[in-house]
């Protein structure tokens, strides 16, 4: 016995009476439950499942299985047994807002610029079609608007069922091929925009509110608009005022005065960067010649290093400068990377030390973690020690 699925022919419908006919334990814990009848649309085609009520027991989620509606319950029902089904209301209509914004969002690309929909995808709080070619900022911007003018209208959205035979002869945006049998659903918005659909859908266009395009990128061999309509729409945009007064007040500037203040603030960065940068040089320099006059001798040459006060680039800087100062030399220095602390060992061009080498040294006195080649190595640790690193850089 198959479920008759009511979301098929009223999409008001949110609540019936329905008999258990099936019910299977999950290995979570919650059930499997089919009924004669149900109101919720299981997730398919791009669109996410409804969710509700069974009784007092809350419905998960609801699949499609061989030609039936299985509900994911948190509680068992006995078979032959009477349930109230209630669709959760506001996520059906969330749901309904999107699909039948996608369909005019494809219908509007397609229309001006021939770019099919080739993908189309429902998660918590996006939307995204996939199309077939790559489209410009101003088209995706057209394509928008011409979109919510057909909301804006308030057109008529038609659902009817034909056969495969008739379906040949209807000016479809997109065609199901493997649709050959049976009554064949037709989703016919006013305005133009006409296919094959088995989800849910407002009765008007004006119902879905707004379609607001989030972004475009490059996908495969075209783009992926990503978008919201109606409530999630207004969500997005609730968020993003939030954020961009937030950031207004932080720069003490109006909401339109942001992309100024943004550019400014990063002028001063960048200057502020240069002078650290001429400052670094100079420390380095100063280092460089106080490293060389406390060498630590070993038999394969000199050790130049030690914890230096400097940031993890003019700590680097230091080391060049040790090695072209003394080829023969390996460098090993220790600085502060933020609240952790890091290494940086650097051979000479004729230094006969190996820099991999010393690095494991490092590591199993420091508990640090690193590595890399006989020329360059880094790594970082938690801790510095006790005793200084005189001890540690006479084993190098």
């Amino acid at each position: 016995m198959s479920c008759k699925k009511l979301y098929l022919e009223n999409m008001d419908c949110m609540q019936v009476t329905a008999c258990v006919i099936g019910c299977t334990a999950r290995s979570d814990g919650s059930y499997d439950i089919e009924t004669d009848v149900t109101p919720l649309f299981p997730e398919g085609g791009g669109q996410r499942s409804d969710i509700g009520m069974m009784n007092d027991a809350d419905i998960l989620h609801c699949r499609e299985e061989n030609g039936t509606v299985i509900h994911q319950v948190t509680s068992a029902f006995a078979v032959d047994e009477t349930v109230e089904i209630r669709v959760n209301a506001p996520l059906r209509r969330l749901h309904t807002q999107q699909h039948t914004g996608e369909h005019i969002l494809s219908f509007a690309y397609q229309k001006l610029f021939g770019a099919v929909n080739v993908g189309f995808h429902m998660s918590e709080d996006v939307v995204t079609i996939d199309l077939d070619r790559m489209l410009t900022p101003e088209q995706v911007a057209e394509g928008e608007l011409y979109a919510n003018e057909l909301l804006w209208n308030n057109g008529e959205v038609k659902i009817y069922t034909v056969t495969a035979e008739e379906m040949q002869t209807l000016p479809l945006r997109k065609k199901n091929e493997k649709l050959t049998g049976g009554d064949i659903r037709i989703v016919e918005i006013e305005g133009g925009e006409m296919c094959t659909c088995c989800g849910t859908h407002c009765n008007m266009t004006g119902q879905v509110g707004m379609i607001k395009v989030l972004e475009h990128i490059k996908y495969k061999q075209g783009c992926r608009i990503t978008f919201a309509c109606g409530e999630l729409a207004l969500r997005w945009f609730a968020m993003e005022n939030d954020m961009l007064r937030k950031t207004a007040a932080k720069l003490s500037v109006k909401p339109d005065g942001v992309p100024e203040a943004l550019q400014r603030k990063e002028e001063q960065i960048s200057a502020v960067h240069a002078v650290l940068r001429q400052k670094n040089m100079q420390l380095a320099a100063i280092y460089t010649e106080k490293l060389m006059k406390a060498s630590a001798e070993t038999e394969n040459g000199p050790v130049y290093g030690g914890y230096v006060p400097v940031d993890t680039d003019a700590a680097k800087r230091i080391a060049e400068q040790l090695c072209e100062a003394e080829p023969t030399a390996l460098a090993a220095l220790f600085c502060d990377d933020g609240g952790r602390y890091r290494y940086f060992c650097m051979a000479g061009e004729k230094c006969e030390k190996n820099c991999r080498d010393a690095a494991k040294v490092i590591n199993a006195a420091l508990s640090a973690k690193g590595g890399g080649n006989p020329k360059t190595a880094q790594g970082s640790f938690e801790a510095l020690p006790a005793d200084g690193f005189e001890a540690l850089l006479k084993t190098l």
